[in-house]
């Protein structure tokens, strides 16, 4: 396969595109998830917003996995993600669980 000068210069493009786009939507996921922190669990309480709270720090994770995926090269991507990632953690601790 020949690679030009414009091919070579429009592929980090489209990575940079993409890992942005990931991203946002691993925040957009992440975002989601923000309405069940602090609930208390009580029996009357409604199991699937935590659920639901725990399937939106999945999907954000494997988004922000995604991310890093493509960007692996990129150290500011990097420090996003372990960003987000110790984000996803404080949020995961304190959504109750749904068990």
């Amino acid at each position: 396969m020949n690679v030009t000068v414009a091919d070579s210069k429009l592929i980090p493009l489209l990575r940079g595109c993409l890992a942005a786009g990931l991203y946002a939507v691993a925040v957009f996921v992440l975002l989601l998830a923000l309405p069940a922190v602090g609930e208390e669990s009580t029996p009357t309480s409604d199991p699937d917003t935590a659920a639901g709270a725990a399937l939106c720090l999945v999907l954000s994770t494997l988004f922000l996995a995604a991310t890093a995926g493509v960007a692996r090269t990129w150290t500011a991507v990097r420090v996003a993600c372990l960003a987000h990632l110790a984000i996803v953690v404080t949020i995961a601790t304190r959504v109750p669980s749904s068990f």
